[in-house]
């Protein structure tokens, strides 16, 4: 992996504590499907908080719009979950 592509990553999920304050770790993993398709570039993410998981898992023609989408999808799923602990 390049170092341009590893800043990248970094930053992107470096933002996910912004929306909710009790992820303990963040696991990414990324893998090249040997297909003949365009969008063979896979991203899997793996939010850790107490109690629980969130799992989110994109594949698109390039790393970075697979980890943008698995970022945003994320963001959304953990909002939720820090709206309905405040409702609680």
């Amino acid at each position: 992996m390049n170092s341009n592509l590893q800043k990248y990553i970094d930053k992107r999920l470096s933002k996910l504590s912004l929306h909710y304050n009790r992820i303990v770790s963040v696991d990414f993993y990324s893998n090249l499907d040997n297909q003949s398709s365009q969008a063979n570039k896979y991203v899997e993410l793996r939010v850790n908080f107490s109690g629980d998981d969130v799992v989110v898992d994109k594949k698109s023609e390039s790393f970075e719009k697979s980890l943008d989408m698995a970022v945003s999808t994320a963001e959304h799923m953990l909002k939720r979950r820090k709206e309905k602990a405040r409702i609680s």
